[in-house]
């Protein structure tokens, strides 16, 4: 993806949902081919890719992750395999201090109308997504470049509009300096967010948003027209692996439902995410031509700290064991979520498999801890947000702590998002709290950091921990090989503390005609769709 990570309490579907628009990746299981290999398939051709309408097409300011991925691309991506960093626009990115980092972009590279690209077209493209007068929907990821801050003063306009840590060294050399060291931004910079611009998207900024010129492997025909299908052709000046398909076309959708069905008539090739209600239906249908995506996300039960009945581990710990995990995911979710006893599911790297040892199903050990920290007095409320199988997860747990635990006034409240979320941060909420957490990139460190550290984005529960936090800075300051120890050991800490407890892994599901072959599926979707070909009839 491509922002600090999806910061919503709204089920696993709904998320899909936006990743479809603004989430990618390849890889993890059932890749990277996840279509039929019968050779079927060869250069040439076209297909449709069900989308929802983009809000823009420059890239700093876009969701729109397949679109701006197929037309831009950045320094580095995501491996459809490892869900690690590989070059893209640049050859290499390096650090000796994790600080200040040297980026060589590949040289002659060009644009789609020929105008070469050079460290100075990623530079202004980025000073550009990073000003905060701009309100560029990709601003964000710039938070930890040096100058960051004065571009985006809390109070008036800003006195510069280039990153002061930003650096061009010679025609294709780039040197960018943090405000700390972070051994992650490799996977920082993986995104079309961080693709280069030509001199016309500043010379009529209007009109190159709905025509871009890109880097990238396919350029679009024609401009954007409002809730209109995109038609992307190949971009004869790309230099790196050509697409197999003459041209994509992206059909906007308000509903996947609707998306599916086109697709069963033939109408639309690719669907993600199919429906959760449908799933069934696809794989009876579909055979052979779905795949479940390994995005990195989570689903959790937050316990929060304000309140004093959740002071006692003994009582989170409690909760989470008095909760089976796999009989939730079988009977409500059907395929669309897996088990989670770790913060982060196999596809993010450096997972450790089963890492939370209190999120084993284990009634007879919860009541016990319960019992030992004083048992439970007094109604019990859960909270999430408005939106489809929440209700159901609800009750399903409520009937399980009812059993296991004994406790027997539960109600729930289910406010849109916004509501819940006004409650959490005002600490108004006097319950276990569910809520989802989806990765910007397929690390462990995107999610220790964000969801536990005191100053994590989405750590809403007020959990602090000075060990654990001195070990996620280590690891954060080191290379990334070096700092897989030591995310490992800080979540071990974790679970000692019990913050939260992982509920299960959304899982969402692709699927296609027969019009196509060699679908990418992993770990943030659908994956690289210039390598998908078309059937020959």
């Amino acid at each position: 993806m491509t922002k600090p990570g999806l910061r919503l309490a709204i089920g696993a579907t709904a998320a899909a949902l936006l990743l479809a628009s603004c989430g990618g990746g390849a890889g993890g299981s059932n890749s990277p081919s996840a279509g039929a290999t019968d050779g079927s398939g060869s250069p040439g051709g076209s297909f449709t890719v069900a989308s929802s309408e983009p809000d823009h097409l420059t890239p700093g300011n876009s969701w729109s992750f397949y679109l701006e991925s197929l037309m831009f691309t950045g320094p580095l991506t995501i491996d459809a395999q490892t869900g690690e960093t590989r070059p893209g626009a640049a050859e290499s990115v390096t650090s000796s201090d994790q600080k200040v980092w040297t980026i060589k972009l590949k040289p002659g590279q060009k644009f789609s109308n020929g105008e070469p690209v050079t460290a100075d077209t990623f530079v202004s493209a980025w000073n550009a997504t990073a000003l905060g007068s701009n309100a560029w929907a990709q601003n964000s990821n710039f938070a930890l470049f040096e100058g960051y801050a004065d571009l985006n003063p809390a109070q008036g306009e800003p006195k510069t509009k280039s990153l002061s840590g930003v650096k061009v060294i010679d025609e294709n050399t780039i040197e960018v300096t943090l405000t700390k060291a972070f051994g992650l931004f490799p996977y920082v910079i993986a995104s079309y967010a961080f693709a280069p611009l030509p001199k016309a998207a500043f010379d009529d900024p209007k009109a190159f948003d709905s025509a871009p010129i890109g880097n990238g492997p396919y350029q679009i025909q024609g401009k954007h027209e409002p809730n209109k299908p995109i038609t992307l052709v190949r971009n004869k000046s790309f230099q790196g692996t050509a697409g197999k398909a003459d041209s994509i076309t992206f059909k906007p959708y308000t509903s996947y439902g609707t998306a599916y069905n086109d697709l069963l008539a033939g109408n639309t090739d690719i669907v993600y995410p199919v429906p959760a209600d449908r799933l069934g239906d696809a794989e009876t249908r579909l055979k052979g031509r779905t795949a479940v995506a390994t995005i990195p996300n989570l689903n959790y039960f937050a316990f929060p700290s304000w309140d004093k009945r959740f002071h006692d581990v003994r009582i989170r710990q409690a909760f989470s064991m008095a909760i089976d995990r796999d009989a939730l995911t079988k009977s409500i979710l059907k395929g669309s979520g897996e088990p989670a006893r770790s913060i982060a599911p196999s596809s993010a790297v450096g997972a450790t498999e089963n890492a939370c040892s209190a999120c084993a199903y284990d009634p007879a050990k919860a009541k016990q801890l319960l019992d030992e920290a004083g048992g439970w007095t007094g109604p019990l409320k859960l909270y999430a947000t408005q939106y489809e199988t929440n209700d159901q997860i609800l009750q399903a747990v409520a009937n399980q702590l009812r059993t296991n635990l004994g406790i027997k006034d539960i109600s729930f409240e289910t406010p849109p998002y916004a509501q819940l979320d006004e409650k959490v941060k005002g600490k108004k909420i006097d319950g276990p709290f569910l809520y989802y957490w989806g990765a910007y990139f397929p690390h462990v460190g995107n999610f220790l950091q964000p969801l536990l550290t005191k100053d994590g984005i989405a750590n809403d529960t007020g959990y602090t921990n000075a060990e654990f936090e001195k070990l996620v800075n280590q690891a954060d300051s080191s290379p990334i090989e070096q700092g897989l120890p030591l995310y490992a050991q800080a979540e071990k800490l974790a679970w000692q503390d019990m913050p939260i407890a992982p509920l299960y892994y959304g899982r969402f599901t692709a699927a296609w005609t027969k019009n196509v072959t060699n679908v990418p599926v992993g770990v943030n979707g659908l994956g690289d769709l210039g390598q998908v070909s078309v059937v020959k009839k």
